[in-house]
């Protein structure tokens, strides 16, 4: 967001649009659209302005489609995501085929295919370790989000198969520490507020983490989505964001916290 913001205040007046949500937080969005920073899906026809390329990346034929408008190209793809873009390319371009394990839907991993042409394989559970062709040379990476325990998982399964399979762990160290954080967490509170957009994948994955401990797990965007009868029957609530919620509301939802507690 930071990145967006100083393109707009630098913008001169010029149009200024993310292709796609910037992050997958509807009020961080909300505030970017304040600053005339507007998402943009149809990429028909010339554009005037610039285009920011959000922290997810794209694949390398979205690149091309977005060049061929003539605007000006802002790249904001997180630093960790081209770390894993640049290894898909170098191993696809040795025949290997790309294994990536994420969610197929998701943003990062539909640019992280781009990257590795027709030898790309998502998988998600156990059951999609079949679609891995038995003869193929195999490189393993994650989607930067993913749990790290899945990871552990499934590498070990690929492993059993394809024993010099080369196996990059390239989940985001930030969220690797935000998801051992909430381990610990839940073991010192009776429930657990995650707040994010639920189109996050790192916030859905936070959900998913405290919902195997076992602890009432309560998923919402902002404060208005916790209720207040279902808090107040908790003595002690852990609260944690992902990566892409904005401080204001997660406040927003601990003064709530607070209020209710008082």
């Amino acid at each position: 967001m930071d990145t967006a913001l100083a393109v707009a205040q630098e913008g001169g007046g010029r149009l200024i649009f993310t292709d796609g949500p910037l992050i997958h937080n509807p009020q961080a969005v909300e505030e970017l659209r304040r600053h005339g920073i507007v998402p943009i899906e149809n990429l028909a026809g010339m554009v005037s302005g610039t285009i920011i390329i959000r922290s997810h990346g794209i694949s390398p034929q979205r690149f091309r489609e977005i060049e061929n408008t003539g605007a000006h190209i802002v790249d904001a793809t997180c630093p960790k995501v081209k770390k894993v873009q640049s290894i898909i390319d170098v191993y696809a371009e040795r025949d290997f085929c790309i294994v990536i394990l994420g969610d197929a839907g998701h943003a990062e991993v539909r640019g992280l295919l781009g990257f590795a042409g027709n030898r790309g394989i998502v998988v998600q559970t156990e059951e999609d370790l079949a679609d891995i062709p038995t003869t193929a040379k195999v490189c393993v990476v994650a989607q930067t989000t993913q749990n790290r325990g899945k990871f552990v998982d499934l590498t070990r399964k690929i492993r059993r198969r394809f024993p010099a399979a080369k196996t990059f762990n390239t989940i985001c160290d930030a969220n690797r520490k935000r998801q051992e954080e909430l381990r610990r967490l839940c073991h010192q509170v009776e429930a657990i507020v995650v707040v994010g957009g639920r189109e996050s994948g790192n916030t859905k994955r936070l959900a998913e983490i405290a919902e195997s401990t076992g602890i009432p797990t309560l998923f919402g965007e902002k404060e208005d989505d916790f209720d207040r009868d279902s808090l107040k029957k908790y003595k002690s609530v852990g609260l944690i964001g992902g990566a892409s919620t904005p401080d204001w509301v997660l406040k927003g939802v601990f003064d709530k916290l607070v209020a209710i507690k008082t």
